[in-house]
């Protein structure tokens, strides 16, 4: 991977690995490979910890975050201050991108090296390109300030990442309550039904560190940061932040928990939010406003490609920016809870995704409305058919493959692939090598095809539930392309 920051700011090499998280640094440090998990967050809690040190003996601490960005510009994070570097802003570090060869790179800058091409991505490509929604969020009072992450002290890192190993990795240094957030491409055509892509990036935040992951890069969802998503004593919050959740479990299969809507814990932590606001869902640009007197950027950067890689220095920050000011906005709201001596019941605010709504072949929520509902934007007020009808119980939603006869046997080679896979206990790799060759095994996605259709042909075939939709996550794509048949079976079970 490329650490630029960190490189300029001439930290450890244990910190400046190029090559991808497979490979073995050419730098060995003992006695820190003798501690247990990624060489980078262990130094990266050493100069957390060395930073504490330094800070206790010369000023005060101050809180992780505060409802208040700090006035000085030259808020440091403590990698620079344990390097040395002192008075210099706060970098992105770049994970997973390889970096060109270069005469001289531009101290402590982002993607330096990138060609323009690949800045460009933080362009539309097409006027008809948009994601998450049609427009751009306008905010009330365009007189204020941008909202920046640096501007609170001290200042987290932002660690950008297109590896599945390193995600899973740095997620362990992530502490709740997170902030989050998600970014995906949608094609608007006249006359065309709207296309919406699986999610491209999936953001957390925690005081120190915004973790921005570009999961449209990996073969598969992360499966630490997948843990953390569905933890139900974790807090996750954000802005619509159910519509989140049923994205990524049409796109993943990810049953998203303890998810806290901004605009809903508003009503029951700030008597004040209710004079101004009457719905549960507001936008995040508008919570931002009111909450830190700073306007969220919600400008062209967010129309956007999410798939390309790498993300642009503009796209990093627009993603972390999202991701923390979230967190931000919960934590303010939690201090005026306090304030006011409220005891706050989740139930009010909270939800996690349950099931799948009849016929819709999404995913049903426990959530308790006032008023909101599901959109195609995390920052949108726009009511949806969730808002209008109660959560149904599990019933069974059209099956993706419709021409499947129950009783016709399958396929030889579908019925060896589940054989494989049911009785052999065999991992995919494995399964991809032997209905084909080692040399020029068979894709994971069609093995996957191949076992589904089996069990499709055959309802008598015996198979574990949570075992196949273990196995269908194993790729990207196939839970989307087999989700609706599985949570129909799944649904059978539950009658």
């Amino acid at each position: 991977m490329a650490l630029y920051a960190i490189k300029e700011s001439k930290l450890p090499a244990v910190l400046c690995r190029l090559s991808p998280p497979g490979s073995p640094s050419k730098r060995r440090n003992s006695h820190i490979a003798a501690r247990g998990g990624s060489k980078f967050l262990v130094a990266f809690d050493a100069m957390m910890a060395a930073e504490r040190r330094t800070t206790e003996n010369t000023t005060a601490p101050s809180a992780a975050i505060s409802d208040k960005p700090a006035t000085s510009k030259k808020a440091t994070h403590p990698f620079f201050l344990a390097s040395g570097a002192s008075g210099l802003q706060p970098a992105a570090l770049a994970i997973g991108s390889k970096p060109k060869a270069t005469t001289k790179l531009q101290p402590l800058t982002l993607h330096s090296a990138v060609s323009k091409a690949e800045k460009s991505n933080g362009k539309a490509t097409t006027s008809d390109t948009r994601t998450r929604s049609k427009g751009l969020v306008q905010p009330t009072d365009p007189t204020l300030p941008l909202y920046t992450y640096e501007g609170y002290s001290p200042a987290p890192a932002v660690v950008y990442t297109r590896h599945e190993d390193e995600a899973n990795e740095l997620a362990a240094a992530l502490t709740g309550p997170l902030g989050f957030d998600m970014e995906w491409r949608i094609f608007i055509q006249r006359g065309a039904p709207v296309i919406e892509r699986r999610t491209a990036v999936v953001q957390l935040s925690d005081a120190r560190m915004i973790l921005v992951v570009q999961v449209s890069q990996m073969k598969k969802f992360p499966q630490k940061i997948k843990e953390l998503i569905e933890s139900p004593t974790v807090v996750k919050t954000g802005a619509n932040i159910r519509n989140d959740g049923e994205k990524l479990f049409r796109d993943y299969g990810i049953v998203s928990a303890n998810l806290v809507e901004l605009g809903a814990l508003a009503h029951c932590a700030d008597p004040a939010f209710s004079t101004i606001y009457h719905r549960s869902i507001v936008s995040l640009a508008r919570m931002v406003e009111h909450y830190t007197r700073r306007r969220l950027d919600k400008g062209k950067v967010r129309i956007g490609n999410w798939e390309a890689a790498p993300l642009s220095q503009e796209q990093i920050t627009y993603a972390a920016n999202d991701a923390h000011c979230a967190l931000v906005v919960y934590k303010r709201l939690i201090e005026i809870a306090t304030e006011h001596g409220l005891c706050l019941d989740s139930v009010a605010y909270a939800c996690s995704i349950k099931g799948v709504r009849a016929g819709k072949g999404v995913p049903e929520s426990s959530a308790n409305d006032h008023g909101g509902g599901v959109t195609t934007s995390s920052s949108t007020e726009a009511p949806s058919d969730a808002s209008k009808h109660p959560s149904s119980p599990w019933l069974r939603p059209p099956g993706y493959v419709t021409n499947v006869d129950g009783n016709q046997a399958p396929r030889p080679q579908h019925l060896r692939a589940y054989k494989l896979w049911q009785d052999g206990n065999m991992p995919l790799p494995e399964i991809c090598a032997a209905l084909r060759s080692k040399e020029n095994p068979l894709a994971e996605s069609t093995v996957i095809s191949y076992v589904v259709r089996a069990l499709q042909a055959d309802s008598t075939l015996p198979f574990s539930m949570d075992q196949l939709k273990a196995f269908v996550q194993l790729e990207a794509g196939s839970w989307q392309r087999h989700r609706e048949w599985i949570m129909q079976q799944d649904s059978h079970t539950r009658q």
